[in-house]
């Protein structure tokens, strides 16, 4: 498969753009079209491309490939739990026995899975005097495989052509015959997460139990077709066996293939809008696509030990020429090889969904895909036509770095006048910025904005708090220089004890370009701890406008708003909201439904479930918040005149 950096020159599909400037344009980036084929842009790791021209699917096994020797064939199984190898990669198969020595171990693999229809087998435990009960063969596929038949046998007449069985001759071939495995155990582990030990090792569950075996050709297949990665033969005989060939077969697709892509390089660096892909998902399958995003062509550091022993980092400008550069070092020169942390992201999260917000912490050069398709039923498959990625140029900066104040010791639900400052980092090519959009946790009011320091006048830009979202825009002036520095004060409140304040920045004359993230030097930077006082807070901030209200339908107060905030939970929960009478009759329901962290306003007309008018007097309110493992209430008083 080719490797290296791939760079996008000109296959993309232009969004609508209405100017006539060349500036502007949104674009995506597409892999799996006629253009960009999955085989040219990246790597597969039992990925399929054509049995269905242009998607990617699962390797689907059949029942006449022996697994264990197709990988022999392909150079991909290796003696030893641990190869020595260096062609070993994980994904690989391996083949061992804890029981037998080194050398007879570096010869399991081409001796038990070679195919060859020789006089040769693996005959270590033929060794008479010696108990051969507990011995065990293990054998890892590399991958759990849908598996539903495991064969072995000696050397013998049903699997040797007769020019063969001739040269040995009749005597010496029944002794070999006889020498077979006389009980076994065959286990199995499927290579998922579950089921090891404390140390990640597989525990292994029985797949057939044959205390005494009669068959000297053994063709077991006792056990539901199910995907097995390890397997563990097991010996219950005390007497000497030899093995000529061991089998592993079975019909359907593997539980999981991955497609990782190149590098992909956009020549300069984007800002990213949203990632989007064709898939099917039959019963029992997924489809889960991750993104990361670096500055640079290299995703790892690979180190070598310099004549006075300190760690230097090799310096070739891709991930390929450094591995070659630190593979050809002596062992002893041979540093640690990590993820380059500082200027590449970790893989994202799996993306919920087609459409999501492609993950950068803001404009890059550099990104990555991986797909990969799982299935939990070998008869079921995942598959992926295209996956895209729009992205625009030019950005408005080469970066903008933000700082909001106060980050600490801010109580829940109180109001406190915030200051957010963006410094631009602007080059040759980058168009500035004229507007912001920063998320709140309730809606913010704007105070003061300032630029370069200086104050700009109320009339000389725009701002607008929405409920989780603040929105200022500069009038007539843009920010082009590393001195525009952006500051505002605004009016905010948090509801959870960790609250980051994100930001975009866009230029509204360029209206069809994505927006850029402001970033963060420390992940902090942005982030607003509540105080100690805050934590265990949840229900509060309970407010009653106006109190007592007068609903006589005179156009004044005549409704009371109610409202309230919710702090500090973990996903949802069920939250009732009543009237009562001070008899505790319930008046009216204002709110039954699931609800989350957020700031609620809910109005009373003061009238009953059946429409009319309640009588003068108090009534109660009731918030009822239903927790996993408490409840929360909060109660007060709400008076009605006429």
């Amino acid at each position: 498969m080719r490797k290296g950096i791939l760079f996008f020159l000109c296959t993309m599909i232009l969004l609508t753009f209405t100017s006539g400037d060349v500036l502007g344009q949104v674009k995506t980036f597409v892999i799996g079209n006629e253009e960009n084929p999955w085989r040219q842009w990246g790597s597969f790791d039992l990925v399929d491309d054509q049995s269905r021209p242009g998607w990617i699917q699962p390797i689907k096994t059949s029942r006449d490939v022996n697994i264990l020797h197709d990988l022999y064939t392909q150079g991909r199984l290796f003696a030893l739990e641990e190869p020595t190898e260096s062609e070993y990669k994980p994904g690989d198969g391996r083949i061992w026995s804890p029981n037998a020595p080194f050398v007879e171990n570096k010869q399991m693999a081409a001796l038990l899975a070679d195919g060859k229809q020789d006089t040769i087998s693996f005959n270590y435990f033929n060794r008479p005097g010696k108990s051969n009960y507990g011995v065990s063969i293990y054998i890892d596929l590399g991958a759990p495989y849908p598996v539903d038949e495991i064969s072995f046998y000696p050397l013998c007449r049903e699997k040797l052509p007769l020019k063969v069985q001739q040269e040995m001759g009749s005597e010496s071939l029944a002794r070999h015959e006889d020498c077979y495995m006389k009980g076994y155990e065959l286990w199995a582990h499927d290579g998922g997460p579950g089921n090891r030990d404390e140390w990640g090792r597989p525990e292994y569950h029985l797949l057939d139990n044959v205390p005494t075996n009669t068959e000297r050709v053994v063709v077991n297949q006792n056990f539901p077709p199910q995907h097995i990665r390890y397997i563990k033969l097991r010996c219950l005989s005390q007497m000497p066996f030899e093995i000529d060939q061991i089998e592993v077969r079975g019909e359907g697709y593997l539980r999981q293939a991955t497609f990782t892509s190149d590098i992909i390089d956009l020549g300069d660096i984007a800002n990213f809008g949203r990632i989007s892909w064709t898939a099917e998902e039959e019963p029992g399958s997924q489809v889960r696509i991750y993104t990361r995003n670096g500055r640079d062509k290299t995703t790892k550091i690979y180190y070598m030990i310099n004549d006075i022993g300190e760690l230097e980092p090799l310096a070739e400008d891709t991930d390929e020429k450094n591995r070659r550069k630190w593979a050809r070092l002596p062992d002893e020169a041979k540093g640690p090889v990590v993820d380059d942390t500082e200027n590449w992201t970790m893989w994202s999260s799996p993306y919920d969904s087609s459409g999501q917000p492609f993950i950068a912490l803001g404009p890059r050069q550099f990104f990555q895909i991986k797909v990969v398709m799982e299935s939990e039923m070998a008869v079921t498959r995942a598959l992926v036509d295209s996956v895209c990625v729009e992205y625009s140029q030019p950005t408005m900066a080469r970066s903008l770095w933000g700082e909001i104040e106060p980050r600490t010791n801010v109580d829940l639900g109180q109001k406190y006048l915030f200051r957010y400052k963006v410094t631009p980092v602007i080059g040759q090519n980058d168009i500035g910025f004229d507007s912001i959009q920063i998320r709140t946790p309730i809606e913010a009011s704007v105070e003061t904005v300032k630029v370069g320091g200086q104050v700009i006048p109320s009339e000389q830009y725009t701002a607008s708090g929405e409920k989780n979202l603040l929105t200022v825009r500069l009038l007539n002036r843009k920010i082009v220089t590393d001195q525009d520095v952006l500051e505002l004060d605004f009016n905010c409140a948090i509801l959870a004890f960790g609250t980051v304040f994100e930001g975009m920045a866009f230029a509204s004359w360029k209206e069809h370009l994505l927006g850029q993230r402001v970033e963060v030097h420390r992940m902090e930077d942005l982030s607003v701890r509540g105080s100690v006082e805050s934590l265990g807070r949840v229900l509060g901030g309970v407010e009653t406008l106006p109190n007592p209200f007068t609903p006589n339908g005179d156009g004044k107060n005549d409704t009371v708003l109610l409202s309230f905030r919710l702090f500090q939970m973990i996903g949802t929960a069920p939250i009732r909201v009543e009237i009562y009478d001070l008899s505790g009759n319930r008046v009216k329901k204002l709110l039954s439904q699931t609800v989350s962290t957020d700031y609620y306003e809910l109005t009373w007309d003061g009238r009953d479930e059946h429409g009319k008018l309640v009588s003068p007097g108090i009534y109660l309110y009731r918030i009822l918040l239903e927790g996993d493992a408490e409840k929360f209430v909060k109660t007060g008083t709400v008076a009605v005149v006429y």
